[in-house]
């Protein structure tokens, strides 16, 4: 099931420096990209990326490529055992799905926005539309078959 996602062939890097959003053939990830605006260095991030409410917008609904939201609480059991499968996915899928992770207990805000009532809480967007929703923890197999489902031939 997960073949499907890394058949993806185009990758997404926003420039740290202008900002601007890259977009790259997959197998060019590895071989020191710039920017091709300012010709800045581009990484994309193989851990998840915190976000709060002044940089939702930008790290979430304005990226053009797959992003996996994680809504969370430092003290709730299931998002902790759920944090080291989202780490695995970050690293495996780097350019492929951005991971971010919001952390309720800092942004209640944000999390009203949402409705989160519980959490662990997903929501997996594509080119900044919200695709699904998937409330509370599953295995890592299960998790990359409901991504790859909703994403489609994105």
């Amino acid at each position: 099931m997960s073949d499907r996602l890394s058949k993806m062939d185009k990758v997404f890097l926003r420039c740290p420096s202008c900002r601007a959003v890259n977009r790259l053939p997959k197998e060019k990830i590895r071989s020191r990209p710039v920017c091709g605006e300012c010709k800045t260095p581009l990484a994309y991030p193989v851990v998840p990326v915190n976000a709060s409410s002044y940089n939702y917008a930008n790290e979430v609904e304005s990226f053009p490529g797959a992003v996996l939201v994680d809504f969370w609480s430092p003290t709730c059991g299931y998002c902790l055992r759920l944090s080291p499968v989202l780490e695995e996915l970050a690293r495996e899928k780097a350019g492929i799905l951005k991971i971010v992770k919001i952390d309720v207990s800092k942004e209640s805000v944000l999390a009203g926005r949402f409705n989160i009532t519980g959490v662990p809480y997903l929501i997996l967007y594509s080119g900044g539309k919200r695709m699904a929703d998937l409330p509370g923890a599953v295995p890592k197999d299960e998790l990359l078959g409901w991504i790859v489902s909703h994403l489609g031939a994105l």
